[in-house]
């Protein structure tokens, strides 16, 4: 099953799946600790998530949760394609959710609410396949639209995760009319080829990453922030700043839609974030000092068996 949402409802969808992913992991972990009531209200809104995501077409922007449940039932409800057992699985956790808030003082089934993780995380997974996502492609071309003469070129690195500095790396400038012809992992597995082709060593773990820096005869760049955490605060510095937050295994990315013009105005710009009494707290040190040295930033977009997670779009400012 493949819903057809515009690039609107796509970022929504994606945005509210990005939420629920974190609701999962925060559940397991709980789970883990036997703390099991305190799970229940994680797993009930991942699904609270996961359900809004697959009813976008159907539901207002601020969904009461008995309407998102009532929406599932009768949208869902009795579909060939969608598994009748997710229908089941929200309601069971909105039912348990109610009855540990609000009504009861007893602790849910262990062997139980670890079934539910499971389905829960399934239910997930078919969301994720449901929804076309917000790619990086999609994100270059939103940056292009704004700035539709100061883009020449955007640049990916093929490098290993596992270090920055003393071990190859490789550079791929492309004009942004090759954005549609060919995906970031796509380029990614013809380089791995290549490397294995020389002899690098563990070129299986190699990731792509987007690089700040444009054009290769220029000196502009795009925002580049790895965040540890993001809070509302954060979120409104970066919104100030205009761009995409993506969610990158327990940390976060964020890439800017506007361009600096300069090699030292962006430096300036990275030395600035780090003395923000927000940003600063948050965000990882160590990526922007390594950025400055090297001359431009890299942000990791594809996965690999050392980098298992893959960034995914979370929120848009």
């Amino acid at each position: 099953m493949k819903l057809n949402y515009d690039i609107r409802q796509r970022k929504k969808a994606s945005t509210l799946l990005a939420l629920a992913s974190t609701e999962i992991e925060a559940a397991n972990a709980l789970i883990e600790m036997k703390l099991f009531r305190e799970a229940v209200v994680h797993l009930y809104f991942a699904s609270f998530y996961v359900s809004q995501s697959l009813l976008r077409q159907k539901l207002g922007a601020k969904p009461s949760h008995p309407a998102v449940e009532s929406q599932l039932h009768k949208v869902y409800g009795r579909s060939p394609d969608f598994p009748r057992r997710y229908v089941e699985l929200h309601s069971r956790l909105h039912k348990l959710r109610t009855e540990i808030h609000y009504r009861s003082a007893r602790s849910p089934q262990p062997s139980t609410l670890r079934r539910d993780a499971r389905y829960l995380f399934k239910f997930y997974t078919f969301a994720r396949r449901c929804i076309s996502e917000i790619s990086y492609e999609d994100i270059l071309s939103d940056i292009l639209q704004n700035n539709p003469k100061k883009i020449l070129d955007f640049s990916v690195d093929v490098y290993c995760p596992k270090t920055y500095s003393h071990h190859t790396r490789l550079t791929v400038w492309f004009p942004p009319f090759y954005l549609p012809m060919f995906t970031m992992a796509r380029l990614t597995r013809h380089v791995r080829q290549l490397l294995r082709q020389l002899r690098v060593r563990k070129a299986g773990n190699y990731v792509a990453g987007l690089n700040s820096k444009l054009d290769q005869y220029s000196d502009r760049h795009l925002v580049m922030l790895e965040m540890d955490s993001v809070d509302a605060e954060v979120e409104g510095s970066l919104e100030k700043i205009g761009g995409t937050l993506l969610k990158s295994g327990r940390g976060f990315h964020f890439v800017g839609r506007h361009i600096i013009e300069g090699q030292k105005e962006w430096a300036k710009a990275m030395r600035r974030f780090l003395r923000d009494p927000i940003l600063g707290k948050r965000m990882d040190r160590k990526h922007i000092d390594i950025s400055l040295r090297r001359g431009y930033s890299t942000l990791r977009i594809t996965s690999s068996p050392a980098k298992p997670s893959r960034p995914q779009f979370y929120k848009e400012f």
